[in-house]
Order: structure tokens, then C-alpha cells, then sequence
């Protein structure tokens, strides 16, 4: 089947925007004569939500450019789910099944050409799709992706060799063999978020990634890190002087809320990462405030 008439398949589902169903496609104006190129440029820089649901319901050639692979090579998904979650709060719990279709839909629209994606709440069945149809991906955001594993994680590190930037925040089934998956495979990983700010939510079993272990693959496999994060995580001093040691490069490192960590430690990392520019540090809480609460100010 051909990445149009996976398009036109998918367009038959409806999609829930939390409205109703949307108004017929309006009759033709005077901008439905602007170049397609041109108009697939001006789409690509709308938000989600616009790009997909209302752009092509203009007109036949604003939906045909709304088709352009090219208009879905960068797709934030943020600020449609942030919209979503403000109108019903469970909705973050039970989005897994709707994200999937939705990052499945982007992918086919862009017919293999998608390059950064930022999304959450993903599942192994959405990122094995992402791993087979987009090995250009630069950039993946999927924090928040309870139900991804490494036997998907590992996958897309196979296939998508040129990521750069990666956050895998709150991925508590993904494990250190994923980690060393990325850096064995993806030589230019730069970015690697790995905080844990959200575990009382969603009450994962088991011990919480993003300790010491997870910092040592880190510093054995991804020495060319320039930006790392590892917020509210167990990370201790051991943990510290292996990232230390073993990416130079850093130029920012997010280590809030990480309460293990001694001051003698923090001090050495400065030391060790010469280019290190952007340093936060622990906020050791006064003996009333609850250090489970600190994480929203630095989300």
C-alpha cells in the first residue's frame, strides 16, 4: 500500500480532540492558489493539533500540502496532550491506546522522512513503528512511557542511528541494556534526559531506574554527552564519579533532587568537566518540606 493511501486509510478513524466531529471541507478561496511547496513550509511550523485536524478541512489544496511528507518531519505533540490533560485529568492515565494511533498517523504521513518527535505515553507497538519506517529520526521525546520496554527500545536504537537528542524520563521499564543499546548504536547522541519525577504517580513495581548502574553505562557508552539529566533519581557519589570521569564533554548537567549526593562530590565534577557550563544542583529541604515535592520546581 502506498504511504497516500495509508493516509487516506487512517483519515477514515476519528480522532478524539475532545470536540466533536469536525465541519466539512470549506469552499475554495483565493489561497488555494498558493504554491504547494510553499504552503507545505507554512503548515510545518503549526501547532499539532492545527496541522492535523483543521488544515486540511480548508480546501483540496491545502489538504493535498497538508499531505507533504515534509510537513511532518518535526511534530511536537506536548501541547495538544498538555490541553487534553488540563480538561480531564485521568486522561493521562488512559491515553496510551489514542497516542499510539496518533504517532502511527504521523509516521505514515511523513512516509519515513520524520526527523524529531516529541511525544509521550508511548507504547512498544508505537516505537517498533517508529524504529521500522524512520531510520532519519534525529530526536525522540517519549517521557512519561510506562508501557516501553527494552525489547522496543532496543530496536529503535538499532534502526535510528543518527539520533542526537533523547529523553527517555519516566521509562521505568526501560533498563540499562536499552542505555548501552543507544550509546553502541547512536555515535551522536548528545542529549539523554533520564529524570524520574513522576514514580509515586504511577506506582511502577519494582526498584526505580536511574541510579548508580544506570550513570556507569552512561559514562562507558555515551562519552560524547554534552547535555544530560538525571533529576530526582538515587544517583549517588559512586554514580557521580563515573559520569565524571567518563563524559568530559558535558556542557549541562540537571542533577535536582538528588539527595544522595555530597557536596564533596558535586565540587569534583566541576572540576573533572572542564566545559561544564550549566550545573544544577541538589536542594538539600528544610527539615519541613517534603523532598517527594521538590521536582515541580524543576520540571
Amino acid at each position: 500500500m502506498t504511504c497516500k493511501a495509508q493516509q487516506d486509510d487512517m483519515d477514515e478513524m476519528q480522532v478524539d480532540f475532545g470536540e466533536g466531529r469536525p465541519d466539512p471541507v470549506a469552499p475554495e478561496g483565493p489561497w488555494a492558489n498558493l504554491l504547494g511547496e510553499a504552503l507545505s513550509e507554512v503548515f510545518s511550523r503549526l501547532p499539532f493539533e492545527e496541522r492535523l485536524k483543521t488544515v486540511p478541512l480548508v480546501c483540496k489544496n491545502w489538504r493535498d500540502a497538508s499531505y507533504d511528507p515534509y510537513c511532518w518531519r518535526k511534530v511536537d505533540m506536548d501541547g495538544w496532550f498538555h490541553k487534553r490533560v488540563e480538561e480531564d485529568y485521568w486522561w493521562e492515565f488512559e491515553c496510551e491506546s489514542k497516542v499510539e494511533f496518533l504517532v502511527k498517523k504521523v509516521v505514515d504521513r511523513s512516509c519515513g522522512q520524520l526527523r524529531e518527535l516529541r511525544t509521550m505515553h508511548c507504547s512498544d507497538g508505537s516505537i517498533e513503528y517508529i524504529a521500522e519506517r524512520c531510520p532519519s529520526l534525529t530526536v525522540l521525546a517519549m517521557p512519561n512511557s510506562l508501557s516501553v520496554t527494552d525489547k522496543s527500545a532496543t530496536k529503535l536504537a538499532a534502526n535510528c542511528p543518527k539520533l542526537q537528542i533523547l529523553d527517555v524520563s519516566d521509562c521505568y521499564n526501560i533498563s540499562n541494556q536499552a542505555l548501552e543499546a543507544f550509546g553502541r548504536n547512536c555515535p551522536a547522541l548528545n542529549w539523554l534526559g533520564r529524570n524520574m519525577l513522576k514514580k509515586q504517580d504511577f506506582m511502577p513495581t519494582g526498584p526505580i531506574p536511574g541510579g548508580d548502574e544506570e550513570a556507569i553505562v552512561v559514562s562507558k557508552h555515551m562519552v560524547r554527552l554534552k547535555h544530560l539529566e538525571m533529576k530526582k533519581t538515587s544517583l549517588s557519589d559512586l554514580g557521580l564519579a563515573h559520569l565524571a570521569r567518563g563524559c568530559g564533554q558535558l556542557e549541562s548537567l540537571n542533577l535536582a533532587c538528588c539527595t544522595a549526593l555530597s557536596p564533596k562530590a558535586l565540587e569534583e565534577v566541576s572540576k573533572q568537566c572542564a566545559n561544564l557550563k550549566d550545573f544544577t544542583k541538589p536542594i538539600t529541604p528544610r527539615m519541613h518540606v517534603n523532598p517527594e515535592f521538590l521536582w515541580v520546581f524543576f520540571e
